[in-house]
């Protein structure tokens, strides 16, 4: 472990048919007050104008690579990795955009030699009212928070910067996820390392109508049953005993699908019979109010 005072960062940026949004992500790392970083664009075989677009940007720190074939988004994100050469990495997606100062208000916090990941609060865009909020309305624990991060997972990837040395010591995302790569590497990187969280907002998540996660809403269910069936997961004594909270956010999803596909009855037992905090309260109101009032003011997200 080292203290780093001014690292460079390697800005991972992976891109797949990104020309929608990619000049506001694009600008907002050139807009950084922080620089000493270098950006590794990794265009995932992109047919439409991404190439173009990034090349628009007239700066050595960016660099373009094409992949060789395309591949799944934690494959691309480690291959983009091995192409970096800075102590510490940072992850934006081409629908993302940061704040100016970003960089510059968490790369401070790697002077503590014990710190593996920084990531902030930010800002839910969206896109069809232009309307923000903020994603955290409480302030976030900072240290070591595995119990936390089990209790109540919330790290943006779009925030995150990790040291480079706690991302190889992980050795990387997991290939085999898709949706729960980053919740993956983070909680088993919070087993050896503080993660420092920042209240302020320092970015901006943009909700549309083609967000990966929305349009597969399955995929997370399935894969936290994986992970949560993995003999490594279940044999570490780090994890083990927060996976209760695990469980208890796959009831929460389980039953909120059972209320999205009408099944009422199968609803009403999960909430009756299976642990899930507070969030029964949630998915009762959600059976109680009309959908249109529901939808109005946002209660289910």
């Amino acid at each position: 472990m080292a203290s780093l005072k001014n690292p460079l960062v390697s800005i991972i940026v992976n891109c797949y048919n990104g020309e929608q949004y990619l000049r506001k992500t694009l600008q907002s790392i050139a807009d950084q007050t922080y620089t000493n970083w270098e950006l590794i664009f990794w265009d995932n075989q992109s047919i439409d104008n991404s190439k173009k677009i990034f090349l628009e940007f007239k700066d050595d720190r960016f660099k373009y690579f094409f992949a060789p074939n395309h591949t799944v988004l934690p494959i691309a994100r480690n291959k983009a990795v091995e192409k970096s050469n800075g102590q510490i990495i940072a992850f934006l997606d081409t629908d993302d955009w940061w704040i100016s100062d970003k960089l510059e208000n968490q790369i401070i916090y790697f002077r503590d030699e014990k710190v593996g990941l920084v990531h902030s609060n930010l800002y839910l865009f969206y896109e069809n009212t232009n309307k923000k909020k903020i994603f955290q309305k409480k302030k976030i624990r900072s240290g070591f928070i595995t119990k936390d991060l089990c209790k109540k997972y919330n790290i943006a990837i779009t925030t995150a910067i990790v040291r480079k040395e706690a991302y190889n010591l992980a050795a990387g995302f997991n290939n085999k996820y898709k949706l729960i790569t980053d919740f993956d590497l983070f909680i088993r990187l919070s087993i050896n390392w503080k993660i420092v969280s920042i209240y302020k907002c320092l970015a901006y998540y943009r909700i549309h109508n083609k967000n990966w996660s929305h349009l597969n809403p399955d995929v997370e269910v399935n894969e936290l049953e994986d992970w949560i069936g993995d003999k490594k997961i279940i044999s570490n004594k780090n994890l083990n005993p927060y996976l209760h909270y695990i469980h208890r956010r796959l009831n929460f999803l389980k039953t909120k699908r059972y209320i999205k596909e009408g099944k009422l009855a199968k609803a009403l037992t999960n909430i009756i019979l299976k642990p899930m905090g507070f969030n029964k309260l949630k998915l009762i109101v959600r059976i109680i109010l009309p959908k249109n009032i529901f939808k109005k003011f946002e209660f289910y997200r």
